[in-house]
């Protein structure tokens, strides 16, 4: 999870915490604030999706929420399925690229990747304080409520 083979400023940030501290306490967050691992990363999935298809033109997806998609080259190996015994991307290897999910009325800005979705929804992890990559449980969650009020009802 440090810095290394696998991601060159790796997953924790300077978070000095034990990984299992890390998961304990984003576990209890989103526990806290009503919602799932699962139900985060339907909607970070969602919110990615629809900013990779708008090919690199910023996508307004509702109540001040502006999605950007940044393509890069490359692929990178889910960190866990090596720290479970299993080879680099036992759980599967995904692309590298990013989207920017900002609020413009509060300037509030998370960055979006497609192990970042991976690690939420799988894992439960949300990386590591100070990392560019930290998806912090209430900010997602302040942000994916407004977009749950633009999502079409059934």
């Amino acid at each position: 999870m440090r810095p290394g083979v696998l991601s060159r400023d790796g997953f924790l940030g300077d978070d000095r915490r034990p990984l299992e501290e890390i998961l304990d306490a984003d576990r209890s967050a989103v526990a806290a604030l009503g919602t799932t691992h699962e139900e985060l990363a339907a909607a970070l999935r969602a919110a990615f999706d629809a900013a990779r298809e708008a090919l690199g033109t910023p996508v307004e997806l509702g109540q001040g929420l502006v999605a950007l998609h940044r393509d890069a080259m490359g692929r990178i190996p889910c960190p866990f399925g090596s720290a479970r015994g299993k080879p680099s991307g036992g759980c599967g290897v995904f692309p590298k690229g990013e989207v920017e999910l900002a609020d413009a009325s509060t300037g509030e800005r998370l960055v979006l990747t497609e192990l970042g979705i991976h690690l939420v929804g799988a894992h439960g992890f949300y990386q590591g304080r100070g990392s560019r990559y930290r998806l912090e449980p209430a900010a997602l969650a302040r942000l994916l409520r407004k977009l749950a009020h633009n999502q079409p009802k059934p």
